[in-house]
This record gives C-alpha cells, sequence and structure tokens, in this order.
C-alpha cells in the first residue's frame, strides 16, 4: 500500500465543527461517522469525502447536491440536513442522527416486537458471501437466520456496467422460486411484523410523497437508505442521486453508466429513459416483494445478468414462495413490478393508502 493510501485510511479527527466520534459507516464515495458538534453537543451523522486529491468530482458533486436539496425539505420522515462545507481538505454533510435500525434489520424475521432494541450503528452487520446464490432455507432456526442474513443488498456503484441494446436482446427467463419452509413462512407472516411493515413502508410512502410534490425522484431507494428510530419513525436518507423529475438522459453518465443500485432499479431506469415518480415507487415494490418473500424479485449475481432479468422477466408469483401471504400486500408489490409505469399504482399517495387501510 502506498503511503498516500495509508494516509487517506486514517479518519480525522475533526471536521469543521464536528468532533468525530465512531464510524457508522463506508460506502462507494465516502464514510459516514458519528460526531458531536463541539459548541452545542449536539449528535449528527456526518458523512465525510476524502481528502481533495482523492475525492472524485462526482462524488462531491453529489453531496453538495443533497445538502442542497434536502435544507429545503422538512418532513417528519425525511432526515433533516444540518451543514455542509469543507474543512482541512475534506468535504462534509452533517445530518441527523438517526439511532436505530435500517428497514431491513427492523423488519428482521428472526426478530419480534418484543426483541427490537436499537443496535449500534457503527457495529458491522456480516454480508451473504454471494448475494446472488440464496442460501440454504430448507427448514429449522438456521434457515430463518439464513434467510435474514440474505436480505440484504450489495453496493452496486462500483460495478456499473455501460448499456448496449444487445445485452438485453436474448430472452432471459426469471428462476422458479421454491415454496418456503413452513417456519419461515410463519416468521415472514407474523401478524405483529406484518403491522410493523404496514406503518414503516406507509412512512416511506408519506415521505416519497412529499419529495416528488417537490418535483424530486430519488432514484435510489432501498433497504439500507431507509432508517427506523427508536420511536419506530422511518426516516428516508441518502439524497446523493436525486433528480428533477422529468430528468431526461441524464439518468446516464457520459460514459454511459447508469447510476443507482441495480436490484433496486426500475426498467426504465435501468435503460437510462427519463424517471417520475413511479420509478421510486418500482423501487418500493421491489422491497415490498423482498420482504414478504425474503429475497428481492431479480437475483442474478452478475450486473448484466441482473439488467436481463430487471428489463425482461415478470417476477416469479410471491405465491410460488410464500402463499399464505398477505394478499393485499402481494397484490400490491405485483402491481408496483410492473415494466409499465403505466399501470402501477401512479402516486405514493395510492400506495400509502393500500398499505395503511
Amino acid at each position: 500500500m502506498s503511503g498516500d493510501r495509508i494516509l487517506n485510511s486514517v479518519p480525522p479527527r475533526r471536521v469543521g465543527p464536528y468532533v468525530i466520534v465512531s464510524v457508522i459507516g463506508r460506502g462507494g464515495i465516502g464514510t459516514v461517522y458519528r460526531a458531536r458538534h463541539e459548541q452545542s453537543g449536539r449528535l449528527a451523522a456526518v458523512k465525510v469525502l476524502g481528502p481533495a486529491p482523492a475525492v472524485d468530482a462526482t462524488a462531491a458533486r453529489r453531496l453538495a447536491r443533497e445538502y442542497e436539496v434536502l435544507r429545503e425539505l422538512d418532513h417528519p420522515h425525511v432526515v433533516r440536513v444540518y451543514e455542509a462545507g469543507v474543512s482541512e481538505g475534506y468535504s462534509f454533510l452533517a445530518m441527523e442522527l438517526v439511532e436505530g435500525l435500517d428497514l431491513r434489520a427492523y423488519l428482521s424475521p428472526v426478530i419480534d416486537d418484543e426483541d427490537l432494541a436499537p443496535v449500534p450503528m457503527d457495529v458491522d452487520t456480516p454480508y451473504p458471501a454471494s448475494p446472488g446464490s440464496p442460501p440454504d432455507l430448507s427448514s429449522g432456526p438456521d434457515a430463518i437466520r439464513a434467510l435474514a442474513a440474505m436480505m440484504d443488498e450489495p453496493d452496486t456503484e462500483p460495478y456499473a456496467v455501460a448499456w448496449s441494446p444487445s445485452a438485453y436482446a436474448a430472452p432471459h427467463v426469471s428462476p422458479p422460486r421454491s415454496l418456503l419452509a413452513p417456519e419461515i413462512r410463519e416468521a415472514l407472516n407474523r401478524p405483529s411484523r406484518i403491522e410493523r411493515l404496514r406503518v414503516a413502508l406507509g412512512q416511506v410512502a408519506d415521505a416519497l410523497g412529499y419529495v416528488h410534490a417537490h418535483g424530486l425522484v430519488h432514484r435510489d431507494i432501498k433497504p439500507s437508505n431507509i432508517m427506523v428510530d427508536d420511536q419506530r419513525q422511518a426516516r428516508l436518507m441518502d439524497f446523493g442521486l436525486v433528480k428533477t423529475a422529468p430528468e431526461g438522459k441524464d439518468a446516464l453518465t457520459q460514459t454511459g453508466r447508469v447510476v443507482g443500485t441495480y436490484r433496486y432499479m426500475s426498467p426504465e431506469q435501468a435503460q437510462g429513459h427519463a424517471v417520475d415518480a413511479r420509478s421510486d415507487l418500482y423501487s418500493l415494490g421491489v422491497i415490498l416483494y423482498e420482504l414478504l418473500t425474503g429475497a428481492p424479485p431479480f437475483i442474478a449475481s452478475d450486473p448484466v445478468g441482473l439488467w436481463r432479468e430487471i428489463l425482461t422477466c415478470r417476477p416469479s408469483p410471491i405465491a410460488s414462495s410464500n402463499p399464505t401471504a398477505n394478499p393485499q400486500l402481494v397484490s400490491l408489490a405485483e402491481r408496483l413490478l410492473d415494466k409499465d409505469p403505466a399501470r402501477r399504482p401512479q402516486t405514493a399517495a395510492e400506495v400509502k393508502a393500500e398499505l395503511v387501510g
């Protein structure tokens, strides 16, 4: 490892007026820290890009865009932003620190209401060895634990693939899903879990309705971008890819790459087409499908295979793996996942009404 890389791997002790306390998480474009404002003592989540020579210009623009958008938004289910700036070569964004669980952990099938307790945000959560290869879900408590570990999305930014029509020319059939073991179905369909699911996703839909009413499309709706705090209030986070709707062809970068997280991306976003609110609703449908079955609708392990499934495959029916899933939620998930935006629910308000009704 070069001296520069060693230097850049050392976290700053402070950024602007914030004293770094611990690491919350690391991503493709920077690190998020738990930090304390030196004068007020207020805790905050501070997203930090590396020293200037190591910072990608696109990442810096996204950080600035995220601040510009969030400072104009004020909603109980959208994370609040405090300030942004550059300190000693580090670009940073300080925002509300949401102490709690991300959506997937909050709705894990291995916990019930009495088990819910905050998990320290700087504790690493293990990832499945191969996101495209589901673990054995045959039976027993180990199967349920494997199901919980499987419910994670891989980071896809590093695997961006140039789009070309030929990549999608061949027909592709979605692999069939096996019937889940009875104890897994019971864990997924537990009434208290389904009630928490309805409330949390209803809050996310409420946040999306507010965001869409401001003419914005989030473009990166996924479980890790939704936090649920200790009071069971969901927060929509990470607005680094937000765009004004309709945003035209700039969903593709100049090199012909699509931005976002493939596994949760709508077909129109995957093709670099203009996207509107219905694209975010498709992503919400992916989350709902996953929460009902234990796995997202498309699970190919390579980006091109995943894109083919998104563009050409109908998801396996939820009933094939979880026949006792809530029928109203099943219907909603399958309509949200329609490849034609015109056949999906058209507004977040419609989705919220079905979730909480």
